[in-house]
């Protein structure tokens, strides 16, 4: 073997061996919880909750995040928190670290929550509720619930997921604009917890001031340069799985999530608490 050759196969295995390590940490940091935190404008009007903090913690799938979770949480000191949906996966009989985990949260903040896919499809579900307002969690199931900050009114509107409509999902699309300007009240902020991000069109509609939701899992995997690649109910290449968008007057927040309710590794697609903090214009 003459020496280019020698030199060759060394940088060969050289750029292998940093490419491996390289993927090693990404890997890695995908366990890892972040944090992200985005500020919004109020709608004319209620400018008196100017300053208001909300986490959203959504799409946990019975994840051991507890303690990493807690401290993010102190450390946000959010003035309330809102699940959206599958805290626990479909197969899941065994509720008690999502319940610990849920309690810890109400320890912190007023908790609210709304019910994902995973739950209408778990026949547990009634004892996860159950569990649920006993650790002093408003289980909000196509209701809502009023709460005063600085004097200004929020009125927190929490829907079932579309696969707990008896007539279908369809259907339950259909009626999803007349039922949340249903539960909306007229001079509050109108905040709705809703599992699917994909209901744009419905948001935009409904006329609601936010709207929380998760389920696509940051689409996954998120590829550099290119974005994620799947999601549920929008397929491949999906547009909303992670941020926040304006959907006519109707800001809609998406979270990445926290846990794993699928066989397929999260890559480039860290867990996420997220952190709404609303501002007057």
């Amino acid at each position: 073997m003459d020496r280019h050759t020698k030199r060759w196969k060394a940088g060969a295995l050289a750029l292998a061996t940093g490419a491996a390590l390289c993927a090693g940490a990404v890997w890695a940091l995908q366990g890892e919880l972040g944090v992200t935190r985005y500020e919004l404008s109020l709608p004319e009007g209620l400018e008196g909750l100017d300053g208001l903090k909300i986490a959203q913690i959504s799409d946990v799938h019975s994840a051991d995040i507890q303690g990493e979770l807690q401290t993010a949480l102190r450390e946000a000191a959010p003035d309330l928190i809102v699940f959206t949906g599958d805290l626990v996966n479909r197969e899941d009989r065994d509720l008690s670290c999502a319940l610990s985990l849920a309690a810890m949260a109400a320890q912190i903040a007023p908790t609210y929550y709304a019910p994902g896919n995973h739950e209408a499809d778990n026949p547990c579900y009634p004892e996860l509720r159950e569990g649920l307002e006993e650790a002093g969690i408003t289980v909000l199931e196509n209701e809502s619930v009023q709460l005063w900050y600085r004097g200004a009114r929020v009125n927190i509107i929490g829907l079932l997921d579309l696969a707990f409509h008896p007539q279908g999902r369809t259907a339950a699309r259909e009626e999803l604009p007349g039922l949340i300007q249903d539960l909306s009240v007229h001079g509050a902020l109108n905040v709705v917890l809703s599992h699917r991000p994909s209901l744009m069109e419905e948001y935009e509609e409904s006329g609601a001031g936010l709207v929380f939701s998760g389920h696509a899992h940051g689409g996954q995997v998120r590829m550099p340069l290119i974005g994620p690649l799947f999601a549920p109910d929008e397929g491949a290449l999906p547009d909303y799985t992670a941020g926040t968008y304006l959907a006519g007057e109707t800001w809609v927040v998406i979270s990445r999530g926290l846990g794993n309710g699928t066989p397929f590794p999260r890559l480039w697609n860290a867990p996420e608490l997220v952190v709404v903090t609303m501002r007057a214009s």
